[in-house]
Order: C-alpha cells, then sequence, then structure tokens
C-alpha cells in the first residue's frame, strides 16, 4: 500500500513532536520531514514532494495563508490541512480561499487530524463542528452583503451614468451624451458611491460588470 507522505509546519518543536506521536502508530502515514518556518517550508515541499502538510496558522515572518497560497500555486499535489489553535472566522474563510483543504484545531479529539488526513488525501475538503458553523456562517453573510448591494434600487439617470462611465467616457463626454452638466454628473457619481458603499471609480465598474450593467 502506498504510504501518504507528510510534512509537518510548525515553529514549536514540542508540538511537532506530539504531532510525530500521534501519527507514528498508523503505518499507512509517513512523516517525511518538518520546518519550523516558510523558507524552510517551501524548501522542503520543493525537495521532498509531501501528499500532506500539516501546518500552523501563525507562523513567524510569514503567515500560514500566504505560505498556502505559495504551495498552492506551485505544487498543487501537495495539500494543506491546518493544525492550529486559532478557529477565527475571517482566518478559516481565508485559510479555504488560499487552498487549504483541511483545518482542525488543536482542541478537537486527535482522531480528528487523522480523519482530515485520509478525507484530504482522497481529495476531499475537510472541517467538521465549529469550523464548519464559521465557514459557513462567513459564506452565507457575504452572500447577503453581495445581495444586499445588488438589491439598491438606482435611478434610471445613475444607472446611465454608471453605463458610460463604466466603458471609460469622461465626465465631459457623459455629460455631453445625456446633455447635462458635468457638475451634474458629478453628483451623480457621488451618489452611486454613496448608495453602494464604494469607495473608487475602479469599484463602480466591477460593480457594474458583477451586475450586468455592461459586458466584457
Amino acid at each position: 500500500m502506498k504510504k501518504i507522505r507528510i510534512l509537518i509546519v510548525e515553529d514549536h518543536e514540542v508540538v511537532i513532536k506530539g504531532i510525530i506521536t500521534l501519527l507514528e502508530p498508523y503505518k499507512e502515514l509517513e512523516i517525511v520531514g518538518y520546518a519550523l518556518d516558510s523558507e524552510e517550508a517551501m524548501l522542503k515541499v520543493e525537495d521532498l514532494r509531501p501528499d500532506i502538510i500539516i501546518m500552523d496558522i501563525n507562523l513567524p515572518e510569514v503567515s500560514g495563508i500566504e505560505l498556502t497560497e505559495k504551495i498552492s500555486e506551485r505544487f498543487p499535489l501537495s495539500k494543506v490541512i491546518y493544525y492550529t489553535s486559532h478557529v477565527d472566522e475571517k482566518l478559516i474563510t481565508e485559510g479555504f480561499e488560499a487552498g487549504a483543504f483541511g483545518y482542525v484545531p488543536k482542541n478537537f479529539k486527535p482522531q480528528e487530524l487523522i480523519d482530515a488526513i485520509h478525507m484530504v488525501n482522497d481529495g476531499q475538503k475537510f472541517m467538521k463542528g465549529i469550523v464548519s458553523e464559521k465557514f459557513i456562517s462567513s459564506y452565507l453573510r457575504s452572500e447577503k452583503e453581495k445581495k444586499q448591494k445588488q438589491d439598491i434600487p438606482l435611478s434610471e439617470r445613475e444607472m446611465e451614468v454608471l453605463k458610460h462611465m463604466s466603458n471609460g467616457m469622461s465626465n465631459k463626454q457623459i455629460a455631453d451624451t445625456l446633455f447635462i452638466s458635468i457638475r451634474t454628473v458629478e453628483t451623480h457619481k457621488h451618489n452611486l458611491m454613496k448608495k453602494l458603499n464604494i469607495f473608487s471609480t475602479a469599484e463602480l465598474v466591477i460593480y457594474a460588470i458583477q451586475n450586468n450593467i455592461i459586458t466584457i
């Protein structure tokens, strides 16, 4: 049977020893090495090409999330499982968005880490209990905020200004096209930003694309 090759990335050696002790009895698992920081971790991943990387989020210099993005981009076959004390909604969401496959809090039962290794090695995501609840809560809130932004009513004139502006027209060109003053165009743009809680022209263009006001 092909063993699951595991790299541990953790800046506390006592935790590394604890993980090794936990995994050693499982003959299908092989610990190929460990790294104490992100720089060493990238070198070890490149050299060892592990199947699974058990990683703490809170690493010195470069965070586990930034490191996950780099690993996911360069070594997509090496899958990251966070094994961490930090159970924060924002970190959980950012971690999975960065490319992580699993999130196991250190206060979970040891068997959860073993289960996570097997599930992630099979290509499945692993999140349970409070991790799953926080991730779903964050996702639902994000979707609700998107919907609230999409549902904000814009006047016909605001829609016209937004469309022309998103197509690259200057304030003067918009004013000439709509037979209104430049000052009126600027007022409509100000009102759009205020209504949509947007703070730049670039964000207005993105909003127009996302809501099919213009097509690219």
